[in-house]
């Protein structure tokens, strides 16, 4: 299969410029390349409705709407808005399918990358568009559907390839039956007592619309082989979450990873290109061979997507879901020779504070919701003709990573923008969609001249068609001034709720980042406190063991003393035994002296002499014993 040529060194990359022919995106004579096509998809009028009248009406021409301010409007100037094409309330979701993803579908089994994204303020029918209901498939179901009936027969043998060596984004490659064992034990972990297998969904997934033969064939290489990896992620507060992460499933309470946008570490050998498209690294990326197992995989990461109640929404999205579904393909002898990607993104959509009555961190997530969709909307302004400005789009990360391999030149792949209305919805909300979406639209489509009081949209100025004064002069009449003022003065309360919403957000998130600081300035003291009770106790229980000590060792030097004089052999029985014979000993000399004193004769000398000194030393402490006694 032939693949588009890598631009050159010599070739322009400048954003907006046609490939095959040297002229500059500004160039009125040459319309730039149309990177983007935008439909609009109205939603028929249900319950969610809270404006008591119809304020879009669809043109007969099928590609433009005509928006008529409601009643309590400051202004009653209509407003004229032209897109690729418009599909009305009764249109069904096999031809929006058939007329917007299925040509994307089609380029991606053929080896060029595509993107389709879907654009509308909350409860205006994106997850209808993208995800259906239970009686008709969505856009995803359906993509799916038409990847697998295309290449059926054809697919490789996950088993015997080594499907992660074919992967330079540094990401998890897996097969099915492996992701589907993780989950089940992150769930068993979890619940202490999970299924012993994933839940199908393919049997409660609706088979209507049915898809055509026609729609199905695709011209494909019959000796090649494919391979279809699904994985998912969320932009949620300007970071990339993956959704097929069964960490969070264990322990709900830990941080999730956030995941880098950037050029891949390593370049595939099919790749002929100096500059590498930009890439989510690290992602899980799960090795499907049918439709069922898809759609499983599809299941869970939509039940680990962000989603809130609010007043506008019971289920609102709070993040960007991006769906990736990457075909390889291989020759006979499993060299892998291409590889696409289609991108399905379901955006979260935009709200107001006041309405849907957010606060805290819902303040803060609709907020950076907000935010990235001012930034789309600028990027898709900045590709009108007569546009001089560059897109911004790395001023947010969901522009980052929706254009970065797009605006560069990098990559050619072709994206559409889905915007769905609520024709009886909330009119200011659609109504700041609506412009800068048909925006987008202008810098490839020229709208007709504008009809009589009737404001047309048409690259950031907003024309009035003149009345012809007396003498075929053009002249503006009173009544147009005022409406042009009155429409100057609804943009601009419009500017200020915004700027409002804005400061109200920037205080909101200043006052949590106080409270957070609080927090954890409490909490170092708290554990300042706790450690020096700690230490305290430590010193004093220290000092009671070192008095513990004194004492136990004076005790065994009091002891010793008996133990040393033990240590000669002789008991403590026999030492009185000994004492006693010494005292008895000492009892008989005494009373011989005595006996001796009481016949002493000065003339007759005795022939016993005993120590006297001794004697009498040894009466005297027999003496103060008897005494004692």
């Amino acid at each position: 299969m032939d693949r588009p040529k890598t631009p050159g060194p010599n070739r322009s990359r400048t954003p907006g410029i046609d490939r095959e022919r040297p002229n500059t995106p500004f160039d009125r004579h040459h319309p730039p390349t149309q990177y983007f096509q935008v439909y609009l998809r109205l939603r028929p009028v249900s319950s969610h409705s809270i404006a008591s009248s119809r304020f879009i009406t669809a043109g007969s021409e099928g590609s433009s709407i005509l928006l008529t301010p409601p009643d309590r409007a400051r202004t009653r100037t209509a407003e004229k808005y032209s897109f690729t094409r418009v599909f009305s309330e009764t249109s069904p979701q096999l031809e929006v399918f058939s007329n917007t993803v299925l040509p994307l579908v089609h380029d991606a089994i053929r080896g060029k990358d595509g993107m389709m994204a879907t654009l509308g303020v909350t409860g205006s029918g994106k997850t209808h568009t993208i995800l259906g209901n239970s009686e008709q498939r969505g856009m995803i179901q359906l993509s799916l559907d038409v990847v697998f009936s295309a290449l059926r027969g054809k697919m490789v043998d996950y088993e015997r390839m080594d499907m992660p060596s074919f992967d330079n984004s540094d990401a998890v490659v897996i097969d099915a039956r492996t992701f589907f064992s993780r989950v089940t034990a992150a769930m068993e972990v979890m619940h202490a007592a999970g299924t012993s297998k994933p839940v199908s969904i393919a049997a409660a997934t609706p088979v209507e619309p049915v898809l055509e033969e026609g729609e199905v064939l695709v011209d494909v290489d019959p000796k090649s082989g494919y391979a279809v990896l699904i994985s998912m992620y969320e932009l949620y507060n300007e970071r990339i979450f993956d959704l097929l992460d069964e960490a969070p499933l264990i322990n709900a309470a830990a941080r999730r990873k956030a995941l880098l946008f950037k050029k891949p570490s390593t370049q595939s050998p099919w790749e002929t290109s100096r500059e590498q498209k930009k890439v989510v690294a690290g992602l899980r990326k799960v090795c499907v061979s049918n439709y069922d197992e898809a759609l499983q995989v599809v299941e869970h990461a939509q039940t680990c997507r962000k989603v809130s109640a609010t007043n506008s929404n019971m289920s609102s999205s709070r993040s960007h879901a991006f769906l990736q579904i990457e075909i390889k393909r291989f020759s006979s002898r499993g060299v892998e020779k291409d590889s696409s990607s289609l991108h399905i993104v379901d955006l979260a959509g935009s709200e107001r504070a006041r309405n849907a009555q957010t606060a805290g961190s819902q303040l803060v997530e609709a907020g950076s919701i907000n935010k990235s969709l001012m930034m789309l909307g600028q990027c898709l302004a900045s590709q009108q003709p007569g546009s001089a400005t560059q897109p911004p789009y790395r001023s947010s990360k969901l522009t980052e990573v929706l254009f970065s391999n797009t605006f560069t030149g990098i990559s050619k792949q072709k994206a559409i923008i889905l915007v769905t209305a609520d024709p009886m919805g909330d009119y200011n909300p659609t109504l700041q969609v609506l412009k800068y979406s048909a925006l987008a639209k202008e810098a490839i489509v020229s709208l007709p001249p504008p009809p009589r009081s009737i404001r047309t949209v048409s690259g950031s100025t907003e024309l009035l068609s003149d009345t012809e004064g007396p003498g075929g002069n053009s002249t503006v009449s009173k009544d147009a001034i005022i409406r042009r003022l009155m429409a100057q003065l609804e943009e601009t309360e419009g500017r200020w709720r915004d700027a409002e919403e804005q400061c109200l957000m920037i205080e909101q998130s200043v006052r949590e980042e106080m409270a957070d600081e609080m927090e954890a300035r409490l909490e170092d003291a708290r554990r300042a406190a706790m450690e020096a009770r700690v230490q305290d106790a430590e010193w004093r229980d220290e000092f009671v063991d070192e008095k513990l000590d004194i004492l136990r060792r004076d005790m065994e030097e009091e002891l010793k003393v008996y133990e040393d004089e033990d240590a000669s052999g002789t008991s403590s029985s026999s030492r009185v035994d000994k004492l006693e014979r010494e005292n008895e000993t000492l009892r008989q000399e005494l009373a011989a002296m005595k006996r001796d004193r009481v016949n002493w004769s000065p003339t007759k000398p005795t022939s016993y002499k005993p120590n006297v000194g001794m004697k009498m030393g040894r009466a005297g402490v027999l003496g103060g014993i008897e005494n004692a006694v």
